[in-house]
């Protein structure tokens, strides 16, 4: 499930941008909240998976469309 970033669309393009910035800003957010050490670093890791994940499904979406019931359950 990745985007061809040769075909990226302006929607694709705008997730990217804004989703990026909302990354950075819970980072910093956490960063913040947290003292600094492993993990504090840990944890930054630990969050962007799902972040990241959650981007490349809208991207996809954006791309192929909603999917079906069926896609849904796989």
């Amino acid at each position: 499930m990745s985007v061809d970033l040769t075909r990226v669309s302006k929607e694709q393009e705008f997730v990217m941008q804004r989703h990026s910035r909302m990354v950075g800003k819970i980072l910093d957010l956490i960063e913040a909240s947290l003292p600094e050490g492993t993990q504090c670093e840990k944890l930054k890791k630990l969050l962007q998976i799902p972040m990241y994940d959650y981007r490349n499904e809208i991207l996809h979406v954006l791309e192929t469309g909603v999917p079906t019931v069926n896609e849904k359950e796989m």
